[in-house]
């Protein structure tokens, strides 16, 4: 009994937090950020690419953006077989790790795809432009450790800024 209310319970969590995403006014993934068009061309302009190494990282980006697509069809498959095991009378905790495992793969494939397409960058980079390229990362690195910060309550605005 208490079993069978706990998958309810589950159940109606994993349903609302679907249902909440899509009455977000969060668009939708295919109208986020910036294209890999546009991320090319920003590295270009910051960093100087020629016309050979923009057409080089932007052939492998779109490859990335391919495979993000393929993954995120398969991971909401993957997210609807889970909910369908959550509401049975007895889920099968096996079933529904399987399935999240799947899901962890997918999701690490594309990161091995994207360091490995950052290590070929970085291959056809000039020292001028992989000198640029790593200030550029350590900028956004920063900028992410200050929202990170921000978003937990932890940041503090500089005494020069106050």
């Amino acid at each position: 009994m208490v079993n069978r209310k706990l998958c309810i319970i589950l159940s109606l969590m994993v349903t609302m937090t679907g249902v909440s995403f899509a009455m977000s006014p969060f668009k939708p993934h295919e109208e986020r950020g910036p294209k890999a068009e546009q991320m090319i061309e920003k590295m270009a302009k910051d960093i100087g690419l020629s016309q050979e190494q923009k057409e080089k990282f932007l052939a492998g980006a779109k490859k990335i953006e391919a495979a993000e697509k393929e993954n995120r069809g398969k991971n909401k498959e993957l997210s609807d077989k889970i909910e369908k095991e959550l509401i049975k009378e007895s889920p099968d905790s096996k079933i529904i790790y399987g399935y999240m495992q799947q899901i962890s793969q997918n999701m690490t494939q594309i990161q091995f795809m994207r360091m490995e397409q950052i290590i070929q960058l970085r291959k056809e980079l000039t020292p001028e432009q992989k000198s640029k390229m790593d200030q550029l990362m350590q900028a956004k690195k920063e900028q992410a450790s200050k929202q990170r910060a921000i978003m937990h309550g932890k940041w503090e605005k500089p005494s020069s800024e106050r």
